[in-house]
Parts: structure tokens; C-alpha cells; sequence
């Protein structure tokens, strides 16, 4: 189920206003069980990508398990509205709901949400801004979570041009809607595929229509003829999408990516160590040591580092290295151009007539972070950066790690989180550069050494990189330890 559709009804209504709507049966393919594994999803609006969500269907003793997930932001009229969303739902064989729990942040306010099914009575429990409230919903009749609205009538079998009706638990409005819908009949798909075309009422005075293939997967997922349109890729899409969006710190994936902590730390420029545990890290993902860091996993299953940031070593002459072993931190990449001649120039400008690479790196970190201003924008190559003088951290990155490799310091462009005071934890990228030893510099803030406020995660930047960060983005919590200064 699209994410768009926990923002607030006002909102389609906002879009009906703007975009007035246009003025023998046969037997659908029945599934015996609904299809299991992952599924990812981009939302769309008009040649804009707004927003994916996630879908996640796995097998129980006595039924399924649900999980979705996602984040969107939509821009009408100049009203912005943006949502996130986590879910998890426990159903019965027939798809029926039996107990829930729901964490969604819409425009910044965020609520949890947890209850069961009883008979024909909706027990749900909601906390929001320190508030908590039970409430008690009543229904006719079985009652289906929002991610299996889709399945419900080819789980019955339907037939083609007969209208169904179910109820549907809405956790934005905590309450049970009816939902109607119709089923369209068999249709080819540009590609070849066949699909199953079905339309509901979702939104009142909107056609939702949906298409799904032979196993009962969404492809295609249309409001308003096409106004909205929600589209199946596949995982590596929506990993690069995922962390590049979280990275560039966008506003559609912001409350989704943003890592809040229960103590706040007080002066991240001046921490000195910190220490700081993560539950829901991925196991998958390889904790990076080194450089002022330790990473462990502990035996409840979470994951704690401690970061210490030290003055480093200055060399009083260019460090002395194995080229061949720092060959891979000194040559051009897709998008690190450390053989650019226009890089290459800038590198000699602002480096002049300095040889000691300590001063050659403090140079290159000031001009980067005094000349390149920030911006939410999509990644772009340093030579972009260059130009334009405007990025995200990315961009201030990958310009930084080009003129130090071009300048002869190895260099490599690294990932992961850092603390902004009064938010929390953020995806952001800085740089490592070799002067004797591995210096940890962050071209966006102007800082060598970083402070102890980053957490380094991914070392590289290409799409296989990136998806491993992509693997922790929305899945973690943190909880600060100790904090010194």
C-alpha cells in the first residue's frame, strides 16, 4: 500500500480540487496464498519521484506477518505534506487482522499505534507527544490491514466486473473504513505480462486502480488516472534510491532516515569521546574499525561504538607510502576525478606552493567547506560541484577526496551517521586522507579531525557501497551511552 496515503485526507482532497476527474464476466486466478519475500516500490508524482515504500511478507505458525514500510513527500498548490511510516501486522490465514503495531510520523508529528483483534472488536492503544489513549473500534466482519487490501479479492477468487466489499483498519484515522472493490477484468501490460486489473474506492470521488500479477505481487498502483502512480523496481533501485535520498538529507526520506537518540549530546564540535549503542542493526553489515573507532556486537543484539577523536600525528614533510598498496586512494573513479584537468589545476591553486601534505589536506578541507555551500540536491559529479559551488555532502565529498588525490594524498570517500545538535543522527558522508596515518576529515563542516559525533559505516562510493548503507537506513535506534568532552 503506497505511503501517500497516510497523509491526511485534506490533502487528495487538495488534489481533486486541481484536478477535476473526466467524466459476459469471467473468472479471475484465485491464489491460495498470498506471495511471500520482499517487494519495493517507487511512488511518483507526475516525472517526479516522491517516495518508495517497502513490502515484506513472510510465513507464521497460524498465518503471515506484514511489514511495510516507507517514506513520502508530496508538494501541491505550495502546501507540502510529508509522511513515514513503519507497520507490522499479524493475520490469519484468510488475511484477517489479529494484532498490529504501527509507527507513522506525518509533517514531523509522530505517533505509535498498537492493538489486537478480538471477534468483531479492535482494541488499539496510541502514544503521541507523550499522550497515551486506548480506543476501542467496532466492525461487521473481518477486518484486513492496508497492505493486504490488494490480495483480499484474488484470495477469494473474484469475477470480473463484480464489486466486493471489506473493511479495512485506517491507522491514520484510527478507525474501520469500507472499502469497495471492483474487479476490472485481465489485461496485457506493455512488456508482455498479464496482470489482474482492480479498482477500489479508497478516496472518495477518486479511481484507485491497481494491477497485479499472476502471483498476486503489485506492479502498478494509479490514483487519478496516473496523477499518482506507485511502481515496482527492484531492490537495488531502491537501495541506491534509499541512500542517496538519506544522504542528501531530503525532505521526502528525512523523518524516515533521522536516528533521534534518548539523551542529547550537548556540544558535538567539542566532544572529544562518545560512546553510543544502536538496537536493530542489521547483522549483515560489517561493523568498520579504526580510525578513533570500535565497534561490537553485544549479546542482547545490538551494536555499540565508541569513538574517540584525538589530535593526529602531523608529518612535517609528505608522508612517505607504498604506491601501489594506496594505488586505489589516488586514481580517478566514475565520480571521483582526480585526473580532471580542471580538478587537477584547482588542486595546484589552492595548495600553492605547499609540500607538507598536513597543510596541503587543511587547505583543501577549508576551501571546500568556505566555497561549496550546502544544498538539498540529487548527487552530482565534483565537476558539478565545482561550477555550481553549491551541493550536499556528497558533492563536498567527492570534490574534496578529487583535488586531494589529485594533489597526491590518498584519499577515500566514506559514509555513515553524524550527530546534529537539536535532530539526532544523520547520513552523511566525509573523507579519510592518508598524511602518515588515516585522518578522518569532513569537507562539508571544515573539520580535521572530525569530531566524535561520526560513525563511520561504508567505506567507497559505489552503488554496491551504498547499498550496504542503504541496509541500515530506518532501522535503527540509538541510545547514548557516555559523553565526554
Amino acid at each position: 500500500m503506497p505511503l501517500f496515503r497516510r497523509l491526511p485526507p485534506f490533502v487528495i482532497a487538495i488534489f481533486l480540487v486541481l484536478f477535476p476527474l473526466l467524466s459476459s464476466a469471467a473468472s479471475i486466478p484465485r491464489l491460495s496464498a498470498p506471495p511471500l519475500g520482499d517487494r519495493w516500490y517507487s511512488v511518483q508524482m507526475g516525472d517526479e519521484r516522491v517516495g518508495f515504500s517497502h513490502l515484506r511478507i513472510t510465513e507464521t505458525a497460524g498465518g503471515y506477518e506484514i511489514f511495510s514500510e516507507g517514506s513520502v513527500k508530496l508538494l501541491v498548490m505550495g502546501y507540502s505534506r510529508e509522511a513515514a511510516a513503519r507497520e507490522t501486522y499479524l493475520v490469519d490465514k484468510d488475511l484477517s487482522l489479529k494484532s498490529f503495531s504501527v509507527e507513522q510520523t506525518i509533517d514531523g508529528s509522530s505517533m505509535k499505534l498498537r492493538g489486537d483483534v478480538t471477534g468483531k472488536v479492535v482494541k488499539v492503544v496510541t502514544e503521541s507527544a507523550g499522550n497515551k489513549k486506548e480506543k476501542t473500534l467496532k466492525a461487521k466482519g473481518k477486518i484486513l490491514p492496508p497492505p493486504a487490501l490488494n490480495l483480499y479479492v484474488p484470495m477469494l477468487g473474484g469475477t470480473q466486473g463484480k464489486q466486493y466489499s471489506v473493511q479495512m483498519l485506517d491507522v491514520e484515522a484510527v478507525k474501520v473504513k469500507d472499502v469497495n472493490i471492483e474487479v476490472i477484468g485481465v489485461e496485457t501490460l506493455p512488456g508482455g505480462m498479464e496482470a489482474v486489473h482492480l479498482r477500489n474506492d479508497l478516496y472518495t470521488f477518486v479511481d484507485n486502480d491497481v494491477w497485479l500479477d499472476p502471483a498476486g505481487n503489485t506492479v502498478k498502483e494509479s490514483v487519478r488516472d496516473g496523477l499518482i502512480l506507485t511502481l515496482a523496481e527492484d531492490a537495488q533501485s531502491a537501495g541506491r534510491f534509499i541512500a542517496d535520498a538519506a544522504l542528501a538529507k531530503k525532505d521526502l526520506i528525512f523523518d524516515f532516515s533521522l536516528v533521534k537518540v534518548d539523551t542529547p549530546i550537548k556540544n558535538p564540535a567539542e566532544l572529544k569521546r562518545l560512546d553510543v549503542s544502536f538496537s536493530g542493526f542489521p547483522a549483515t553489515i560489517p561493523l568498520l574499525q579504526g580510525e578513533g573507532q570500535k565497534g561490537e556486537r553485544l549479546a542482547d543484539g545490538s551494536v555499540r561504538f565508541t569513538l574517540e577523536r584525538t589530535p593526529f600525528k602531523a608529518e612535517a614533510s609528505p608522508p612517505s607510502f607504498d604506491k601501489t598498496a594506496f594505488a586505489p586512494y589516488l586514481e580517478s573513479g566514475e565520480r571521483i576525478l582526480a585526473d580532471n584537468p580542471e580538478i587537477i589545476g584547482k588542486a595546484k591553486e589552492i595548495a600553492g606552493a605547499e609540500k607538507d601534505g598536513v597543510k596541503i589536506v587543511e587547505k583543501l578541507v577549508a576551501w571546500v567547506a568556505a566555497t561549496v555551500k550546502g544544498a538539498v540536491t540529487d548527487s552530482q559529479s565534483p565537476l558539478e560541484t565545482l561550477k555550481k559551488a553549491s551541493g550536499n555532502c556528497q558533492s563536498h565529498a567527492r570534490l574534496y577526496a578529487s583535488l586531494a588525490r589529485a594533489a597526491g594524498i590518498p584519499t577515500r570517500f566514506v559514509s555513515g551517521l553524524v550527530y546534529v545538535q537539536g535532530k539526532g543522527f544523520l547520513y552523511h558522508s566525509w573523507a579519510e586522507s592518508y598524511v602518515g596515518e588515516w585522518v578522518p576529515v569532513d569537507p562539508t563542516f571544515g573539520q580535521l579531525p572530525v569530531d566524535a559525533g561520526h560513525i563511520k559505516l561504508v567505506e567507497g562510493d559505489s552503488p554496491e557501497d551504498m547499498s550496504l548503507l542503504a541496509g541500515v537506513v530506518g532501522k535503527i535506534k540509538a541510545r547514548v551511552i557516555e559523553q565526554d568532552y
